[in-house]
């Protein structure tokens, strides 16, 4: 496991073990969140907002942590923060020189490099409706600021995560409210 933190962000990443990728990732969660939040049951969830079947972001119900994975052939990579300190948080990744084809996603609009690209992933997924949103709908500004429509503001923070890799990290700040 390699890892880093960035701005209160726990990021590890490992190669993929062999079977189900959700194994690698679920292993890397439970390390990271146990550090978080010592003591607390562990026990992963999934479920899909759009059909209710055991895939989608990872929840630890019974952990105050928020937590977000992406897979990048060969490598799981995956994202754990407070609950108090973030309200949403998603992460994405792509092998370096990917190509994915995204012509269709934005046209007519030029589609965006792979840093742009994993950004708008990664909100997308701190958002929680995935490619339910079109992504040539999320807005990405200077500064590292993105914005979903109907789901709000996201800071989005580059993540130096070894040769190989291109990750971007997607974090929205809690409610608090005004005195």
């Amino acid at each position: 496991m390699r890892r880093t933190t960035i701005e209160g962000v726990r990021v590890a990443w490992a190669p993929l073990g062999p079977g189900d990728p959700r194994e690698t990732a679920d292993a890397l969660i439970r390390a990271l969140a146990a550090e978080l939040a010592p003591g607390s049951d562990l026990r992963i969830e999934r479920r899909c907002p759009v059909c209710g079947g055991p895939h989608g972001r990872p929840v630890l119900p019974s952990a105050p942590v928020r937590a977000s994975v992406a897979y990048a052939e060969p490598w799981a990579v995956v994202a754990i923060a407070s609950a108090d300190r973030f309200a949403t948080i998603g992460i994405d990744a792509e092998r370096d020189g990917a190509s994915p084809d995204l012509a269709a996603l934005f046209a007519p609009s030029t589609p965006p490099d792979l840093r742009g690209w994993t950004a708008i992933e990664a909100v997308l997924k701190a958002d929680g409706r995935g490619l339910l949103v079109a992504p040539d709908r999320v807005r990405l500004a200077e500064g590292g600021v993105a914005t979903a429509p109907g789901g709000g503001e996201f800071r989005i923070l580059p993540v130096q995560a070894g040769p190989g890799l291109v990750v971007s990290l997607a974090v929205q700040l809690p409610c608090r409210p005004r005195a």
